[in-house]
């Protein structure tokens, strides 16, 4: 236990002087502008790294002028709407331009000076215990959609040493959390920088020319000129899923089928950690059964770079059917290899071609026809296959490099939770703590 290790107990009602919830109106989507606007903070502004106040949106006129809710330095954020995991996320508010004000999403703690550091307070609310309290009370339809009661924080016990031991705290885990997110910061950097090469590399094997020709494509203006391409739609066909239906009456023949979602595929590899079942007559399943060498994409992205990636199916579970918003891409096999289109899909080419044609009224989509239209670089089988062999041998690599930073990162997590609770709790002095690198090693 450290200096000053008495403790007393407060609820956390006790330590703030104010609290707030705001508004949660349909909002235009871009940061406040002048001096006159007004902006909502979005979830995403409070996370355990800490606050950013440029997550915002900005408020109808009716809304502006939200004194009560508008937060300053000093306060501190907790979400309260949301997934599980990101419901009760703390964060200490550091800076602020103004002008801005919580959601109905999040719950705004003015914290008093005198009886409580503010970001003593964001620490606290990180660990074990106050997290086991909220979660027992958190409630909601599914666990992605939870919210909790305000009075239920506010009756949070919080433990607290003497308000200098406080101060010293803050400080130090300032300084050390500081050093594992620039490390964190690093390893991003790095990883970013990975998939770039990954990408440059996987166009250039594919698309030879793609990053270095002058003269290119009318039609395709990425491609290089030089490249004969053919449509998807002469090597390939595109196959429908089954819709989801739920007043669908059920018929005696109806059969459970393994259900291939739109979340299943991520990119160039199928998720199959989570898979649903679908209730459908066996004559509909069999219209859209997966066999291995599909590939399947998804017709819609959130993200536009994201669009038109897709994976192969290799038959890891027998009697797979796909839904209506998954693409399921059946080539022939004696003029196109699925592996060797799935790269090409990966690469620049296929980015760059469902961006250019996809409709961008909301989220990124797609169609069969457009999918059908693809221009397929002309290979043959042999040279099809020596890009394929490097194109995999390109994938363990990155594979094993995510891995390695995946693991790193899980690790810098872990530390710094385990440092937060520590000196939150008081398990260590951390006026001698400090200066000895209680960061090495991570």
């Amino acid at each position: 236990m450290s200096h000053g290790s008495h403790r007393s107990v407060q609820r956390l009602r006790w330590l703030v002087s104010h609290t707030a919830c705001g508004p949660s109106p349909n909002c235009d989507d871009r940061n406040i502008q002048g001096d006159q606007e007004w902006g909502v903070l979005k979830t995403t502004a409070i996370t355990w790294r800490g606050w950013d106040p440029g997550q915002h949106k900005v408020l109808p006129e009716q809304f502006w002028g939200l004194r009560d809710a508008e937060v300053r330095v000093g306060d501190v954020v907790v979400t309260k709407a949301g997934p599980r995991h990101r419901v009760g996320v703390a964060a200490h508010v550091s800076n602020s331009p103004g002008r801005l004000a919580v959601s109905g999403k999040m719950i705004l703690l003015r914290p008093d000076s005198n009886a409580v550091d503010p970001r003593f307070l964001a620490w606290s609310l990180a660990t074990p215990r106050p997290q086991a309290f909220l979660d027992a009370r958190k409630t909601g339809m599914a666990e992605s959609q939870m919210n909790f009661a305000n009075e239920d924080l506010l009756a949070m016990p919080i433990e607290l040493p003497n308000m200098l031991e406080q101060h010293r705290i803050s400080d130090f885990l300032a300084a050390e959390t500081g050093r594992i997110d620039r490390l964190v910061d690093l390893r991003m950097r790095q990883s970013s920088r990975l998939e770039e090469r990954y990408i440059s590399a996987v166009s250039e094997l594919t698309t030879p020319g793609i990053s270095s020709s002058t003269d290119r494509d009318e039609t395709w203006p990425w491609l290089p000129a030089r490249l004969a391409t053919a449509r998807l739609g002469y090597m390939a066909r595109v196959q429908s899923g089954v819709t989801v239906h739920g007043a669908r009456e059920r018929g005696a023949s109806d059969a459970e089928f393994p259900y291939l979602r739109v979340a299943n595929v991520q990119g160039e590899w199928v998720d199959l950690s989570e898979v649903k079942t679908i209730t459908i007559p066996p004559d509909m399943a069999r219209r859209s059964t997966l066999r291995p060498g599909d590939v399947v994409m998804t017709e819609a992205n959130g993200n536009p770079d994201n669009l038109g990636r897709g994976a192969v199916w290799k038959g890891e579970i027998a009697n797979m059917v796909h839904q209506n918003h998954v693409f399921a891409i059946r080539a022939n096999q004696n003029r196109l290899l699925p592996t060797y289109f799935s790269a090409l899909l990966a690469a620049t080419h296929g980015r760059r071609y469902f961006r250019f044609t996809s409709n961008q009224v909301g989220i990124a989509t797609t169609s069969s026809s457009k999918v059908l239209d693809f221009p397929v670089p002309q290979l043959s089988l042999e040279q099809q296959h020596r890009v394929v062999n490097e194109y995999e041998r390109l994938r363990a690599a990155i594979t094993r490099t995510r891995k390695a930073l995946a693991t790193q990162m899980h690790l810098f997590a872990e530390r710094r939770q385990a440092l937060i609770t520590a000196a939150v709790t008081g398990q260590f002095d951390v006026s001698t703590a400090s200066g000895r690198n209680v960061t090495d090693g991570v």
